[in-house]
């Protein structure tokens, strides 16, 4: 569930919906002119989500193949 502010008030406190954002782990989406112009939403949410999938493959698709990627540095 994610918050609302117009363009005013999260000009006003933007110190209060960043740590909202960062603490609480809350999207903020900011109005402007009764319409939505962006969101703010904190980074780990969306970003490592995908990133850590792609690490925990890098890493097992290593594991496995281990013999030929030393066999190719030689």
């Amino acid at each position: 569930m994610g918050y609302t502010a117009s363009f005013t008030d999260a000009r006003v406190n933007f110190t209060q919906i960043t740590d909202l954002v960062m603490n609480e782990r809350v999207p903020v989406t900011v109005f402007k002119r009764n319409k939505p112009a962006f969101k703010i939403v904190p980074i780990e949410s969306e970003a490592s989500a995908g990133t850590s999938s792609y690490l925990f493959f890098a890493d097992d698709l290593m594991d496995e193949y281990v013999d030929v990627f030393e066999a190719l540095a030689k």
